[in-house]
């Protein structure tokens, strides 16, 4: 009997092996196939916007005799094709004695001339804009069936692999062993080692986040706490101290009008037709959406990677004539792994000009790796004759304007690895940046590095300290029965134009401090991240059109946001920060919700 289940498993195996191959070759057919008929499907568009330059450099007839002797050598191909099938199969017999020899060549030669037809008609017909659709349509169609074969692929080949590898150990170790085995060899199947690894580290960080909540607190209470204190931010206000000026009149204020269409057009030209940033049928790649929304030729990126990896977000290098500089634009998180490297967000001991502090790890490990890929590339273009006098701009969205920010850092100071000719041209403007340095450090770089800030935008406030000092406060909230809807009655309304606004603004504020910092001043210090540099703050849509430069971003920046998705989410996507800080130029939009 032992023998006998022994022989059973090895057969087993072989066939989960058997099967996980012609899984294998059977999707890999699939995802070819499926990409050999979309690529034809956009090369036969292509031919149609093809024939209308041709027509317009030809003349009419000579374009419709043309077309129409290639359409019959087409159909007579087609002919010969038949005949030679018709030994083969009925179908080809069928579609001989269906129709006579010369109406092939016929139907070819009317079939391009319709199409030249079609190819003469005004740019503006219905016909054109059906076309454009249907060639946005076939990409993303195309891109979601090869997403889609892929994650079947992946699921069928995870699936029989942890089969393989759980027969393989079963008899020898225990189920728990066995189970381990199985996961490991699911996760090794999908993803990288380091991408593992890091998802770990990410996994342990919100274990650690929840395991200090109580397990008696329930949801609701729960969400009563946070009521009252989003009530309470409400009140107290969450705009900084300062004087609001035109970004016309703040120092370096063209250079933010002017470097927001890089940041957005780094998001892809997928991406920016699914956030409406910009119009479908307006561009068909990547690059040349950048070079779309930032007002270049495409012959001005010099170097790009769209895709990226683990911490090395896709990047492109650009000249911008117009503000005669070299533009190395960050791109925010598009993909799996840059949501990975947000994610990340342990405080890292970092030292910048003597100082020590903290940095998001994740960001600070992604600015390392651009630094040691890029700087030999950069120095040296600066270093050329054409490029000597010419500025060097980082900038970004989100992730990309932390990394840019970081990467600035890394290249700033006596020991720059571009050199002191390049370091003293590099400057960095950045767009919704989040929390990535301790406030001291950033302050040393506030000639060099402005980050911009739309209202109550979510990201430049969260890092892990501020997620747990939020944490924190709520449960001080909860653990005081009926505090919170006391606090919910006595800030029922909103008076900003009363004559107790201000004393109910001060009660608000010295209430929410007390529950943040805790009633002995406990409130998380150690590991406090603000974004770097200085901060220009732009008040919310409707509040004033100037910004204010932020005195104390450490302070400002430390708390979560509590609100709305329409008041904290919003703000933080990249067509409502070109829309507010770009000037009305580009193609997006001068207003935005």
């Amino acid at each position: 009997a032992v023998q006998g289940a022994v022989t059973a498993k090895r057969h087993l195996m072989d066939a989960l092996w058997l099967s996980e191959l012609g899984c294998e070759l059977g999707f890999s057919i699939g995802i070819n196939a499926v990409n050999i008929g979309f690529f034809l499907g956009r090369r036969i568009l292509q031919l149609a916007a093809g024939l209308r330059s041709l027509a317009n450099d030809w003349s009419c007839v000579t374009v419709v005799a043309s077309l129409a002797l290639i359409g019959a050598l087409l159909g007579g191909l087609a002919l010969w094709g038949l005949f030679v099938l018709a030994s083969l199969g009925q179908a080809a017999q069928f579609l001989l004695s269906a129709a006579h020899p010369l109406c092939w060549p016929a139907a070819g030669a009317l079939l391009l001339v319709g199409l030249c037809v079609l190819t003469l008609l005004p740019s503006e017909a219905p016909y054109f804009k059906v076309l454009r659709f249907l060639e946005e349509t076939l990409w993303f169609a195309d891109a979601v069936t090869w997403a889609s074969l892929t994650c079947s692929r992946k699921t069928t080949h995870v699936s029989l692999r942890a089969a393989w590898e759980a027969l393989g150990v079963l008899g020898h170790v225990s189920i728990g062993t066995a189970l381990r085995v199985v996961r490991d060899s699911a996760a090794g199947a999908l993803l990288s080692p380091s991408m593992v690894a890091y998802i770990g580290v990410v996994a342990s960080m919100f274990s650690e986040y929840c395991g200090h909540i109580a397990e008696e607190v329930r949801l609701p209470e729960l969400s009563t706490a946070v009521a009252a204190l989003a009530r309470l931010q409400a009140v107290a206000g969450r705009a900084p101290k300062g004087r609001s000026r035109p970004l016309e009149d703040v120092d370096g204020g063209t250079d933010v009008q002017r470097f927001v269409w890089f940041a957005l057009g780094m998001h892809g030209h997928a991406g920016l037709k699914f956030l409406g940033a910009i119009d479908y049928g307006s561009v068909g790649s990547d690059l040349e959406a950048l070079a779309y929304c930032a007002s270049i030729t495409p012959a001005d990126v010099l170097l790009s990677e769209w895709r990226g990896q683990l911490h090395i977000p896709g990047y492109a290098l650009a000249v911008d004539r117009a503000s005669n500089s070299v533009v190395l634009a960050i791109r925010g998180s598009l993909w799996p792994q840059d949501w990975v490297t947000d994610f990340d967000c342990r405080p890292r001991p970092f030292e910048l000009d003597g100082q020590r502090g903290f940095a998001h790890s994740g960001m600070l490990t992604a600015a390392e790796n651009l630094s040691a890929a890029l700087a030999p590339v950069v120095g040296s273009l600066l270093r050329s004759a054409p490029y000597r006098d010419i500025r060097l701009v980082l900038t970004g969205h989100s992730l990309g304007a932390g990394v840019a920010a970081l990467l600035a850092a890394l290249w700033s100071g006596p020991h720059s690895p571009l050199g002191a000719d390049v370091e003293a041209r590099l400057s960095c403007v950045a767009y919704g940046m989040p929390a990535v340095v301790s406030p001291h450090l950033g302050r040393g770089l506030r000639s060099r590095v402005t980050a911009v800030v739309c209202a109550h935008d979510f990201v430049p406030r969260f890092s892990l300290c501020s997620s747990m000092r939020f944490r924190d406060a709520a449960l001080r909230l909860w653990r005081r029965p009926g505090a919170a809807a006391a606090l919910l009655e006595a800030h029922q309304t909103i008076d900003r134009e009363g004559s107790g606004a201000e004393e109910s603004a001060r009660v608000a504020a010295r209430e929410l401090e007390v529950l943040m910092e805790g009633e002995a001043g406990d409130g998380l210090v150690e590991g406090a991240l603000c974004p770097l540099g200085r901060v220009l703050w732009a008040p919310p849509t409707g509040c004033g059109g100037g910004v204010v430069e932020v005195e104390e971003p450490g302070k400002f920046f430390r708390d979560l946001p509590l609100g709305s998705t329409k008041d904290i989410f919003e703000p933080h996507l990249p067509q409502n920060y070109a829309a507010r800080f770009g000037g009305g130029a580009g193609p997006v939009p001068a207003a935005a919700p």
